[in-house]
């Protein structure tokens, strides 16, 4: 006697909608939460390196306002309202244009698996803030002094992390997840085992670095350099503290990732190569890095009249009156000097 093989109901998948003997498709029961858990983190696990970063998004971002809500119930006034709540709150727009792209991977995977219409993602028409691509906001160097002795005036953990942000051009994430297991000073390093990139990257630790986590109080049991207010937590914002000392050394406009950007400009305007600043800022592409190009202007200029000295005409220098001037090289010049005389050959 052989043994039929019963049927697999529909409504044990649950990533398919149940289909009615009509034809129509049942009413989604998947909320965003379980979506998400099922459905699209095991789908990105294989496609995206960086999928840890959206399931923080979703996790941070998406659950609390959405992840009890049904996909097919969510509407588009609610995302625009919520997207305008993540702004208020002091997310910056390139950081909410990230959270929105992440939500509309997620309604986009639903309705290629058949929970949602074609017209039917919640995320269909809202808009990402524009973003003004050419801000560049870098500390000079008296605001950067200025900035580090006020930091060194606090014993906040706020302030200790702000200080490695400006000593190491590192991430804020970095920073503030950084474990006690993961510092080898011994090898100057701090071992990020799984950046941006996903894959890990040490950053180099200067003397002053070293000695800002050698005074950092260490509490026992914590693993974390800096543990958050919720137990077993780490510190996860630095908005409230940084926000009253930028304002009160009349830096108001500059945010927290512009320390990085700074870390950054000081080192191509010492003179070292983008090579070398890819490398300690942890760039996977170094595209990335070539932003901060135009940063060594000022020592190309200077190299490049370094040649126009030995090569400026006797005769014009003549007409200026500076014909019987010997050289002397563009770096060894002082202020009222202009073009010299070349060498004699």
């Amino acid at each position: 006697m052989v043994r039929r093989r019963p049927s697999v109901s529909s409504a044990s998948s649950p990533s398919l909608p149940v289909k009615r003997n009509s034809g129509q498709p049942e009413r989604n029961t998947f909320n965003l939460d379980g979506f998400v858990s099922t459905v699209y983190l095991p789908h990105i696990r294989l496609r995206k390196r960086s999928w840890r970063v959206d399931e923080r998004i979703a996790r941070q971002h998406l659950s609390p306002t959405f992840g009890a809500r049904e996909l097919a119930d969510i509407q588009r006034h609610e995302v625009e309202d919520w997207l305008h709540g993540l702004s208020s709150s002091g997310l910056a727009p390139a950081t909410c244009n990230r959270i929105l792209a992440v939500f509309k991977t997620i309604c986009s995977l639903a309705v290629m698996r058949g929970l949602l219409s074609a017209g039917q993602s919640p995320c269909a028409g809202v808009s990402p803030f524009k973003i003004h691509t050419h801000r560049e906001r870098y500390l000079s160097r008296d605001e950067a002094q200025r900035l580090m002795l006020a930091l060194e005036k606090s014993d906040r953990p706020e302030a200790f992390a702000i200080r490695l942000l400006l000593l190491t051009g590192a991430r804020k994430s970095e920073i503030l997840k950084a474990r006690w297991e993961h510092v080898r000073l011994d090898l100057r390093l701090l071992i990020v085992p799984l950046s941006k990139s996903g894959k890990p990257r040490h950053i180099p630790l200067s003397d002053e670095a070293i000695a800002v986590i050698r005074a950092i109080p260490r509490v026992p049991g914590c693993p974390w350099l800096f543990p958050g207010h919720a137990p077993g937590k780490p510190l996860s914002d630095l908005y409230l503290f940084w926000n009253r000392l930028r304002r009160g050394l009349g830096l108001a406009d500059v945010r927290i990732h512009d320390l990085r950007h700074t870390f950054a400009s000081l080192l191509v305007n010492a003179g070292h190569s983008l090579y070398e600043v890819q490398k300690l800022l942890g760039h996977s592409d170094p595209r990335t890095t070539m932003r901060y190009a135009h940063l060594g202007q000022a020592s190309l200029v200077a190299a490049a009249e370094t040649v126009s000295g030995f090569l400026v005409c006797p005769s014009r220098e003549g007409r200026a009156g500076n014909s019987k001037r010997s050289f002397v090289p563009p770096s060894q010049r002082t202020c009222g000097e202009n073009r010299a005389s070349p060498p004699a050959l």
